[in-house]
């Protein structure tokens, strides 16, 4: 899928101090990263816990400030936001939808009232009336009737309050949607529906979606696009079918031996993890995932793999998978 480019990540990267105030040692959550998110398009950032995803939302939402890197939303330097309009303009077309929908609700107060905040703060020029127009609808474009903005958080399902982060986010006119796993608290019957609600937002609104999850099933549902993290590094990127279809990289492929197979018998044991996991405070140079690696060879220790095309728009970082690469393209020549 091709689409005109909304936001650029460039080197990417955010580090964290941890320690005494004497410590010198650094946890490297994001580390060098580069993707594109284009106009109506989902991309789903996939990984384990820790692998860096929620930071990189935290960053794109300007609620962390990255070490270093630059972010371009429009073709702008984010950087370079100043004032509050900007702040403001910015933080409204790049909203955050929380993996915890009750922990953004006040529980004292109808779940209206984070809709009707909004909308007085991302489009001053509405009157009360208006105001109240539109957060019904946008409760009538997420799924709820409008009966439920006189409703408090608790008296709400997790998929109905999930609902409601969404609302507060479409309230701003959104061009992208930043959903730090969003399906990941419900149960799996409901879960489809939030996706279905993502995939008509794209269709019908043009919002484009950054789909953060460690369900790669879910992303395959929804995604046009896959990014695999791995100790804050991206280990692969493409077309979700291609990537899927043809995992390049040996972790892409540990993430999808580790799905379930309904087809399997009972007592099929998938593959297992093995070796240690990985060093993200003061990493050395190599891959990171060399200790878990089967495939690793003398080169993985010893220098830090980049992302390069093995196909059109399919990158990986993984020297072995480069070299077979390289290796047939001297065989076919």
């Amino acid at each position: 899928m091709t689409s005109t480019e909304l936001l650029r990540a460039d080197h990417l990267t955010r580090h964290f101090k941890i320690g005494g105030a004497l410590s010198r040692r650094t946890l490297h959550a994001v580390d060098d990263v580069n993707f594109t998110i284009g106009e109506r398009e989902i991309v789903a950032l996939a990984g384990e816990s820790g692998s860096g995803k929620s930071t990189i939302a935290r960053v794109l939402a300007r609620i962390s400030k990255p070490t270093s890197g630059e972010i371009y939303f429009e073709g702008k330097p984010v950087s370079q936001i100043r004032s509050r309009a900007d702040r403001l303009r910015y933080s409204g077309l790049v909203p955050m939808v929380f993996q915890d929908p009750f922990g953004s609700m006040n529980p004292v107060l109808r779940v209206q009232h984070g809709v009707l905040r909004s909308l007085k703060l991302h489009r001053p020029s509405l009157s009360a009336q208006e105001r109240s127009a539109e957060a019904a609808r946008v409760f009538e474009t997420v799924g709820l009737g409008a009966d439920m903005l006189e409703r408090f958080p608790y008296e709400l399902s997790g998929g109905q309050r999930q609902r409601v982060g969404f609302a507060q986010a479409l309230a701003m006119r959104p061009k992208l949607i930043l959903a730090d796993e969003p399906v990941s608290m419900l149960d799996v019957s409901i879960r489809i529906g939030l996706l279905n609600l993502m995939a008509e937002l794209r269709d019908t609104m043009g919002v484009s979606v950054l789909y953060i999850t460690h369900d790669i099933a879910s992303a395959r549902y929804v995604a046009d696009r896959l990014i695999v993290m791995y100790a804050g590094q991206i280990a692969e990127s493409g077309p979700i079918e291609e990537v899927l279809a043809d995992p390049r990289h040996p972790y892409t492929q540990l993430l999808l031996s580790a799905v379930p197979d309904p087809r399997a018998p009972l007592s099929a044991a998938g593959e297992s993890d093995r070796g240690e996991p990985p060093k993200v405070i003061d990493p050395v140079p190599g891959c990171r995932f060399r200790w878990r690696c089967p495939l690793a060879i003398d080169t993985c220790a010893q220098v830090t793999p980049v992302l390069a095309e093995l196909q059109p728009g399919h990158d990986a970082a993984c020297h072995v998978a480069q070299q077979a690469d390289a290796s047939a393209v001297r065989a076919f020549s």
